[in-house]
């Protein structure tokens, strides 16, 4: 199922899931950091996988990126995705640090991020799971920091290149002056985006 194979209120009816599941994830971090977080959804659209490395400037832009399979009710993919300053500013938050701080993704660092992309991701699949009723949870994360482009092939090739649809939400998390802007991608096979769409009474 492709986006133009979408109506426009199948097309809706994701966008919610992706606004729904951002504002868990928004929670999620709040919890984490201990203090209010805001969160600003500027876009959440319904491309091709092909489209997804431009959302970061092209195939060869350096990124880091999360990756867990869908486990459950589905199959596919999510990925949790943030640029080198973006990613690093992230750890300085939740080490209660000025950003700016951390010059280097080390090996705790890392760590770090892995462990608060999980819990963003696992977050955003709650929501998912309880709006269309399924029993749905994420794997045991990986973690890359390579080419948008390179990146997307691995995630791809492990569901079998089926995926043919990614939803984007594409967020901005704020804690008291400090932003940090990280990508979403969800990307459920063909068949697991009709499940979904069924289970939200939209077919």
């Amino acid at each position: 199922m492709r986006p133009d194979e979408l109506s426009a209120l199948q097309v809706d009816a994701l966008r919610e899931v992706g606004s729904i599941g951002a504002g868990h994830a928004a929670t999620a971090l709040s919890q984490l950091v201990g203090k209010p977080v805001d969160i600003d959804v500027p876009r959440i659209e319904l491309l091709p996988v092909s489209d997804v490395p431009h959302v970061f400037g092209g195939p060869e832009r350096l990124v880091g990126a999360v990756h867990a399979r869908l486990l459950g009710d589905i199959g596919g993919s999510v990925v949790f995705i943030s640029d080198r300053e973006a990613l690093l500013g992230l750890v300085d938050l939740l080490r209660s640090k000025e950003p700016g701080s951390s010059k280097a993704l080390d090996h705790d660092r890392e760590g770090l991020a892995v462990h608060t992309a999980t819990i963003l991701i696992s977050a955003y699949l709650a929501a998912v799971a309880r709006m269309a009723d399924l029993n749905l949870l994420p794997s045991q994360p990986s973690f890359a920091f390579d080419m948008m482009g390179a990146i997307l092939e691995v995630v791809t090739a492990e569901v079998g290149l089926k995926v043919d649809v990614a939803l984007l939400v594409l967020t901005r998390f704020k804690v008291e002056d400090e932003t940090t802007d990280a990508a979403l991608f969800f990307l459920p096979d063909p068949d697991s985006l009709e499940i979904i769409l069924g289970r939200l009474g939209i077919v």
